[in-house]
């Protein structure tokens, strides 16, 4: 069999160097100002605090290159807006970077002794954000810290987050007493729904029995067991009559 030669040592130093050469120049390249990032597209950022958020991710982009994007220092930028959850970058060479902002939603309003207090749907507190119109969860002590972190109060957070979107706004206010959670709506009703199992079932319940002719004008609607619903309504006394079941 023919003898395979082995690469003489010149030739080995030689391809040494040159791919030493060719890492450096690439890195030096990556960093160079000729990718440097000059064009900053930021989306997603809305209310009276997208101006401050544009302004930090804006000036953080363009310490950066195309093909040296710094994530952790992006994400450090926006730290300070709680109203900011995420964001995701895309490039575009040789000088282009887009960046979009995806925002908490503010979904109620937590009450106590030192005010009102924006909460969003993971329990972070949205600072500096308005509550007006948003649901009313009753705290009896004061919110300190970025986030809720009371049991009772984030169960009735993750309540309030999970109704869908149309009953969200009917929501007047949050109540917890011994017997479980509840949700007075803006028309009066009150929705029971016992203990904070299968919060999202109970929310399905709900929304069929509120479209349900036979619900109309009903006090309360009892969703602690989401496949047997029931409702109540007042009679002429303002006393709650005999619950009556409602067909799903």
């Amino acid at each position: 069999m023919p003898r395979v030669r082995r690469p003489s040592l010149t030739l080995i130093v030689s391809l040494l160097v040159a791919a030493a050469l060719l890492l450096g120049g690439w890195v030096w390249f990556r960093d160079s100002s000729l990718v440097a990032v000059e064009r900053v597209t930021v989306t997603g950022a809305s209310g009276l605090g997208a101006p401050a958020v544009l302004s930090s991710l804006t000036g953080a982009a363009q310490q950066m290159t195309t093909l040296n994007v710094d994530r952790g220092a992006l994400n450090a930028a926006v730290e300070r807006f709680p109203l900011v959850k995420s964001i995701s970058v895309t490039t575009k060479f040789p000088d282009g970077m887009s960046i979009v902002v995806r925002e908490r939603r503010p979904v109620a309003s937590l009450v106590g002794p030192a005010g009102a207090l924006t909460v969003a749907a993971d329990g972070v507190i949205l600072t500096g954000i308005p509550s007006a119109g948003l649901p009313v969860i009753a705290v009896t002590s004061p919110v300190s810290g970025p986030r809720v972190v009371d049991p009772a109060t984030a169960s009735e957070v993750d309540l309030v987050a999970l109704a869908p979107r149309a009953l969200r706004a009917q929501i007047a206010e949050v109540t917890a007493a011994d017997d479980g959670f509840g949700v007075r709506l803006r028309s009066g009703t009150l929705l029971r729904f016992g203990d904070a199992s299968r919060l999202a079932a109970k929310w399905v319940a709900a929304e069929r029995v509120l479209r349900d002719p036979q619900a109309v004008g009903a006090a309360y609607i009892d969703l602690s067991i989401p496949e047997r619903p029931a409702s109540g309504a007042l009679t002429s006394g303002n006393s709650a009559a005999a619950p009556a079941a409602v067909d799903q």
